[in-house]
């Protein structure tokens, strides 16, 4: 019977010190996961501008070169106006027999 307290009380005392040893470990872990948890934040942040960043370039970009085909389309009307209207005339034709034909092969 007290070969069975015995390892009780080892097997306690065993359980304990395996609980102190992780405190400890823990206690010691907490600033490290700390900083880095600071530094993913950071980095996060970081890509996060970055990102904005670029996707305002790629704006200002886009901005930039619709300006420029617009300014574009107009002088060509203002020196082509024949030339506008006969573009204008097969694009609409062009789109007119495309959605006639996505009608009847819808009906079939």
């Amino acid at each position: 019977m007290s070969d069975l307290k015995s390892a009780t009380e080892k097997m306690s005392s065993l359980g304990a010190s395996v609980n102190s040893n992780v405190d400890e470990l823990l206690n010691e872990a907490r600033p490290v996961l700390s900083r880095m948890t600071h530094r993913v934040k950071d980095e996060l942040h970081d890509l996060s501008e970055s990102g904005k960043d670029a996707m305002s370039d790629v704006k200002h970009k886009l901005e930039k070169e619709a300006r420029h085909v617009r300014v574009t389309t107009e002088h060509f009307i203002q020196h082509e106006p024949m030339t506008s209207v006969l573009i204008a005339a097969g694009t609409g034709a062009a789109a007119a027999l495309a959605v006639s034909w996505l009608m009847r092969s819808r009906q079939r």
